[in-house]
């Protein structure tokens, strides 16, 4: 066995194919669009201007065993206020021995980058595919979620991981319920005078994404992991997302006109993705995949915020409240992730509008 370091693009093909065929039978698993991750992976991306890595692979001659990403988030440590590396990409064999020459490796280069601890999985970062899964191995993810065999734990923990958070998904369907202290509070937080929901505007979606944007750095600005969004990644984002959101699934609340918060809630094109097996090439997976597409009946509440000034008024309440009356009801249900497991208030008012804990993920940490 080999350990190599990856550069060329030829090997950076090589690493986004190896899951491919290490999940090739897991009736599960879902890839991104190769093109996708590509672009990702490439260094021009808005990313990387503020982030550096080393992608590293192991092999038993030709054979790919495993890959691995190490990278320094300069704009999560200087918000933060730590000295920390990640990693990333985390796909590998069920060998402990395969395992941890990658993490070796990983941390090798993160020695030499000045860190001190070292935080995961990020594909690159929370704002991105976050967490291994640890709990909800029984069905699909839903989209921009992430997806791993459940060896993956034995392997991270041998490597010296322990828990440092666990982020949470929840599920409803259309046929759950509120419950009556819920509605009582919501339909008191809506008597308020001044509170107006629209669609988001996706003729302006530009103008609209500045407002997501401010209102998303804003309400998320004191959580765990937290790295605010660029105007640059934000419009990278817009580009990915802009062929399948729907307006039915978006919201921005005004209150006396100022946005004060939002929704945006996206139709689960795994799906699609699990048909289209990483690419647009082959034209029979393709109309496979648009047929499937038309007839999705889940989603994903992807992005939720109410500015800190509008808070303690119900309209995180008025929201998902919004969300179940006119985004469920389109989709039959949907997911809501993920959630930290220490936001109680956030999941006292998930519980009791209905959702159920679905499953669990988890951010693990090593200090050097």
């Amino acid at each position: 066995m080999q350990i190599k370091n990856i550069q060329t693009p030829r090997e950076i093909n090589a690493f986004i194919e190896f899951p491919f065929s290490l999940y090739k039978a897991d009736p599960y698993w879902v890839g991104e669009l190769k093109a996708d991750t590509k672009h990702l992976l490439d260094m021009h991306n808005p990313f990387w201007q503020q982030a550096s890595r080393a992608l590293f692979m192991a092999y038993d001659g030709e054979k790919p065993l495993g890959r691995i990403m190490a990278l320094v988030n300069r704009a999560h440590n200087e918000y933060h206020k730590e000295n920390i590396g990640f990693f990333g990409f985390f796909d590998c064999v069920n060998d402990e021995h395969v395992s941890v020459a990658l993490f070796e490796a990983a941390q090798i280069w993160l020695k030499t980058q000045g860190v001190s601890v070292v935080r995961g999985p990020a594909n690159p970062s929370s704002n991105h595919i976050y967490g291994l899964l640890v709990d909800g191995f029984d069905s699909m993810p839903a989209i921009m979620m992430p997806y791993n065999h459940a060896y993956y734990m034995k392997l991270i923990e041998k490597a010296g991981f322990v828990k440092a958070k666990d982020l949470l998904a929840f599920h409803r369907t259309k046929d759950d319920k509120f419950s009556e202290r819920f509605l009582r509070v919501c339909a008191r937080c809506e008597r308020a005078k001044g509170i107006t929901l629209r669609r988001l505007n996706l003729r302006q979606i530009d103008k609209e994404a500045e407002i997501i944007r401010e209102i998303y750095n804003k309400a998320w600005a004191e959580n765990w992991g937290f790295v605010p969004l660029s105007a640059q990644e934000i419009a990278d984002i817009v580009k990915e997302l802009k062929p399948i959101i729907r307006p039915e699934g978006t919201c921005v609340l005004e209150e006396n006109g100022i946005p004060a918060g939002f929704y945006i809630c996206i139709p689960n094109m795994n799906h699609v993705l699990k048909v289209l097996n990483g690419s647009l090439k082959n034209p029979w997976r393709l109309v496979k995949a648009l047929w499937i597409w038309k007839h999705i009946k889940d989603a994903r509440l992807i992005m939720l915020g109410v500015l800190p000034e509008f808070r303690k008024r119900g309209l995180d309440l008025i929201l998902i409240k919004h969300i179940i009356t006119h985004g469920v009801a389109v989709w039959n249900e949907a997911e809501l992730s993920w959630v930290l497991e220490d936001n109680a208030g956030m999941i006292r008012g998930i519980d009791e509008c209905g959702c159920h804990l679905s499953k669990r993920y988890r951010v693990y940490e090593k200090k050097f």
